[in-house]
């Protein structure tokens, strides 16, 4: 039984997902996850996938672009239940229901056995797992010999704007170490190197990254803090990074005066740096 600190992280933590899945199809897929989606789906070189897992399907977007890619395929869609029931209806609208198998699932372990899909990929829920290597030994183990394997994640540089500032406040006005700790939380974000390393150290061949770079836009520093895609993405790792209370408080607003003062008169922009990292799983000796 758990503890009723731990419950209240869960509870928090299951608001959190509920509210991320409702805005999902309109905040998050268009200015996010459609451009990470169409450079999985892109890079893969596969003229048939008849068995398809497909781990973090979020509402379901990218499952129906799999169904069309690979028009003769069988998808496992895996996630959380809050993102399967918003993607249930969309794909029963569409009458795909006896191509997809929507499975309640976090991102590892998977519930599937060994050699489930010819292609196996995650369109940034691997990368976004606490443990992203353990995600992909998930995705590579049930791959078939000779599957492929693909995984597309955000690279350091990601954000820049926003932490190059929020680096700077710190160091004026930030709690003690908590610069130190922004540096410490940027160079946990992978590189193009790390990504790599998660195929090969999970036994893939021929593993290839393809990246591109392209900017997000606010009209402000606070249309940027309350966008769904920040507030539920990356804001909580911020602001512990910040600290607590008063420390927080102030850090963040001298952030916003920073950028507002910065970018006066024109939109904020926050660079993403995407990758796509695909790879085989050897065949059968």
């Amino acid at each position: 039984m758990k503890a009723p600190g731990e419950q209240d992280a869960a509870a928090r933590a299951l608001e959190k997902q509920e509210r991320l899945a409702r805005v999902y199809d309109a905040e998050i897929w268009p200015a996010y996850a459609q451009r990470f989606g169409s450079m999985l789906i892109d890079a893969l070189d596969v003229p048939a996938a008849p068995r398809v897992v497909e781990v973090g399907c979020a509402s379901g977007a990218l499952t129906l672009e799999i169904l069309r890619r690979w028009e003769k395929s069988r998808v496992v869609a895996l996630d959380e239940a809050p993102f399967l029931a918003q993607a249930r209806p969309k794909l029963e609208a569409v009458h795909v229901n006896d191509r997809v198998e929507l499975v309640a699932s976090p991102v590892a372990p998977l519930p599937l056995p060994d050699a489930s899909a010819v292609v196996a990929l995650s369109n940034l829920a691997a990368a976004g797992s606490p443990d992203p290597a353990q995600a992909v030994r998930e995705l590579a183990r049930v791959a078939v010999a000779g599957g492929w394997v693909a995984v597309t994640t955000p690279l350091r540089g990601t954000w820049g704007e926003f932490l190059d500032i929020f680096r700077d406040v710190l160091i004026e006005n930030g709690a003690p170490g908590s610069a130190a700790a922004l540096d410490q939380h940027i160079a946990s974000i992978p590189d193009g190197a790390a990504a790599t390393a998660w195929l090969e150290r999970a036994g893939l061949v021929d593993v290839q990254i393809a990246v591109e770079r392209w900017e997000i836009l606010f009209r402000s520093a606070r249309e940027f803090f309350f966008a769904p895609l920040v507030e539920l993405g990356p804001l909580s790792r911020w602001k512990r990074i910040a600290g607590r209370g008063d420390d927080m408080q102030d850090a963040f607003f001298f952030t916003k005066e920073a950028i507002d003062t910065y970018y006066e008169g024109a939109a904020v922009p926050a660079t993403i740096v995407g990758a796509v990292v695909q790879g085989r799983k050897p065949a059968a000796s």
